[in-house]
């Protein structure tokens, strides 16, 4: 530093700096408007080429950042709150008086500690606007002096005829605050998920350019473009399948088609049809020849329906068998057997005989047999006209699980592994059909040649009647097979872990035709118009189309809390037995949309118009015979009713099916609330209403418009009064006399 004083009072020089008291200079006095105390800066900071000033620079100026900071600056008491900007005359110029070149030479030769001692107290006179500058080009300085770019082109400073574009950036500008981006690629500095982050918000042609920019560039698009389109197809099939699950589903669907079956060798194959075909099962059948079967698919179970409670009697071990008939058998804990009938919910006596537990029921409602298998290894027959036991099978050793009968013959399955055929007709064990599992039996069926089983290690067994051997193992279970299904041509198993799979006869078909899976446990299914309908343990009744797996409505019986713990399907009815009580699901009879015209949504189907049915003129046929059905019922009246009821019945009829009418134009997705069925029932009970007290009120006015006016509008003779009116009117007749 000089020794001798400044003269001019510049207020810039070492000498003036460093002086306890600057004559002629205020606290924050400079802005970032001025251009040469800007440049001056600038100029000192770009002569700090030592990373640890620089550093120590960026420590200091790191309290500008703070709005603490600048609000406490712009209202300091020397700032002076509207100062006005010069605006006529060359700003940049050097002032007079100031040597400027000797001060960068000074500034260069001075040590460290002297040019940060220097520069902070140039710091104290700058605006909270020129500090923040001032520390944005710091930051640049210290990462180009990390990076090695301090002297490039030969040089370490810009020229000072130009502004540096650090410190010409304001707030909110749209420029750059850092200057990396002259000297090196944004792109290899940002991390590569961000970088493709960046790409991916460019069009297609601007993308195709960055590909030609640099091959690391061009790996980046590459891997950008691939991932676009596969978010794209990633999109389009979430928007599908949402589509497919929420579109409407019409419960009268019905379709003929031609399904692809397993030929046998004495068979010819079928000519093609005008049906339309169904090839969802062609690889399953690629070793074996095939043929084509005509069935009928219909949506079962998807239309509206009404719960009728038959038990609400909280019961966990409660079993029970029902065909469709008029009554159910029904056994628990008591070791006894109660047959309910369904329409009136009155129980018969109960059928006592097994020691042990009953766990299999078997009704038989055709043969007058009821069949029951117990703990105690004991299966009894009993007939349903007399209530008392004609047989008694013995042959297991453990508790009986399952039974299952097919013309004379009845199948048996026991936790001692064997399943036993018996013969009805003579009361003896079949010779030969004793048919042994590694594991406890859960389930049997039987159909003229052929036994299917399933045990607790999840093993399929298919056995030969005629033969006594073994046709076919499926193992593809992991857990407990707890059901099985068979129809002419297929074979359904479900599994305990929620898995339930269809399988073809068919001895050399071995893959799996289709998969449906469950949460949980599945209790019990069906295959009913190529509809697969479920069972779970987590209270719903699930169906799933056939072909595609599809799961296309879901009904919940009941909650977690009370489980299923079996469900019978039989025509348009559903039983379902829960740990809590029995319901009857009711489904409404369904006019079948089966026009021959092809639908592409096959597993939905699509609402049809009836206007194009009635052309057909299938509508008006099954209108006759319901009508004709109808008239056939006797019409039973209600005592006490007046002759007028008739009509309101008659009246009430029509309302019902217009309601019906709307209700399957609006689909089954949008049922009436039950405030409105409430006041429907009501209206129509308030219609129908004729107690005594109305018709008293009603008998007594007319009497008294008679005995008032001189032309009575009715004669008290031509009333219909009830023994009660006639003597209240007699009583009333003798208080006048």
């Amino acid at each position: 530093m000089p020794s001798g004083g400044c003269t001019s009072m510049c207020g810039l020089c070492p000498s003036c700096v460093f002086a306890p008291e600057r004559p002629g200079c205020t606290r924050v006095s400079w802005t970032s408007g001025d251009p040469f105390r800007r440049r001056f800066i600038a100029a000192l900071l770009l002569r700090c080429g030592d990373g640890q000033l620089l550093q120590s620079l960026q420590n200091h100026l790191s309290i500008s950042q703070c709005k603490l900071f600048t609000y406490r600056r712009t209202r300091h008491q020397d700032y002076p709150a509207h100062r006005a900007r010069p605006t006529s005359g060359n700003q940049s110029q050097t002032p007079l008086g100031v040597d400027r070149s000797g001060i960068m030479e000074w500034f260069d030769r001075s040590p460290t500690w002297m040019k940060c001692s220097y520069l902070c107290r140039m710091f104290l006179l700058c605006d909270a606007e020129l500090l923040r500058m001032a520390s944005n080009l710091t930051s640049v300085l210290l990462v180009q002096e990390k990076c090695g770019f301090m002297n490039i082109n030969g040089r370490n400073q810009p020229s000072e005829d130009l502004d540096e574009p650090a410190l010409m950036v304001v707030p909110g500008s749209s420029k750059s605050f850092s200057g990396v981006s002259r000297y090196k690629d944004f792109i290899r500095c940002l991390p590569v998920c961000l970088s493709k982050r960046i790409l991916g918000l460019l069009e297609a042609p601007t993308l195709n350019n960055c590909m030609m920019v640099c091959p690391y560039w061009q790996r980046l698009a590459q891997e950008t473009r691939k991932e676009l389109e596969f978010r794209r197809s990633f999109q389009e099939k979430i928007k599908a399948m949402m589509k497919r699950r929420y579109t409407m589903l019409s419960p009268t669907y019905a379709k003929v088609i031609d399904v692809l079956v397993p030929m046998k060798d004495e068979q010819d194959e079928d000519a093609d049809s005008t049906h339309p075909k169904v090839s969802s099962f062609e690889a399953a059948y690629s070793h074996v020849k095939t043929r084509t079967v005509q069935m009928e698919e219909r949506n079962v179970y998807c239309g509206l329906y009404f719960t009728e409670v038959l038990m609400a009697k909280e019961d966990r071990h409660r079993v029970l068998d029902y065909k469709g008939g008029v009554a159910m058998a029904v056994t628990s804990k008591d070791r006894s057997v109660r047959l309910l009938h369904v329409a009136s919910r009155t129980e018969g006596a109960g059928l006592r005989g097994h020691v042990g537990r009953v766990r299999a029921l078997l009704l038989c409602e055709d043969r007058d047999l009821l069949i029951t298998g117990s703990s105690d290894a004991s299966i009894r027959c009993w007939s349903l006209k007399t209530e008392k036991c004609e047989m008694t099978l013995y042959g297991h050793t453990g508790p009986i699980t399952c039974l299952d009968v097919e013309a004379d013959t009845l199948v048996s399955g026991a936790r001692d592994r064997l399943v036993k055929g018996w013969s009805l007709k003579t009361g003896k064990q079949v010779k030969d059909v004793t048919f042994k599992h590694p594991s406890p039996v859960r389930c049997a069926k039987i159909n003229k040649r052929s036994v299917y089983s399933g045990c607790e290690r999840g093993l399929v067994r298919v056995w030969s009647v005629e033969e006594a051997v073994l046709l076919r193992v499926i193992d593809v279970h992991r857990s407990s097979v707890t059901c099985l299904f068979l129809d002419e041509f297929h074979l359904l198993s479900g599994d305990s872990s929620g898995k339930v799979t269809a399988w073809s006869k068919h001895q050399d078909t071995k893959e799996c035709l289709m998969t449906f899976k469950h949460p949980q446990e599945v209790i019990s299914l069906t295959l009913l118009y190529l509809r697969v309908v479920t069972a779970c343990v987590d209270g719903k009744i699930r169906i799933f189309n056939f072909f595609t797996g599809d799961c296309l409505k879901a009904i919940t019986a009941e909650t977690d809390a009370a489980c299923i713990l079996s469900t019978h399907f039989t025509d348009n009815r559903i039983l379902v037995n829960t740990s809590s009580s029995v319901k009857l699901y009711q489904f409404a009879d369904v006019l079948w949309d089966d026009d021959d015209d092809d639908d592409e949504d096959r597993c939905e189907g699509s609402v049809k118009s009836a206007a194009s049915l009635k052309a057909n003129g299938k509508i008006q046929e099954r209108q006759e015979l319901l009508s004709r059905s109808r008239r056939q019922k006797p019409v039973q009246q209600r005592k006490g009713l007046c002759s007028g009821c008739e009509t309101v019945r008659h009246s009430v009829v029509m309302s019902e099916r217009a309601m019906c009418e709307r209700v399957k134009k609006r689909g089954p997705h949008h049922p009436r609330t039950r405030d409105s069925m409430l006041l429907t029932v009501s209206a129509i009970q308030r219609e129908q209403r004729m107690d005594e007290v109305s018709l008293n009120t009603k008998s007594n006015s007319r009497l008294g418009y008679s005995w008032g006016s001189q032309d009575p509008i009715e004669s008290p003779a031509s009333i219909p009064l009830r023994s009660s009116d006639s003597r209240n009117t007699r009583e009333r007749l003798k208080s006048t006399r």
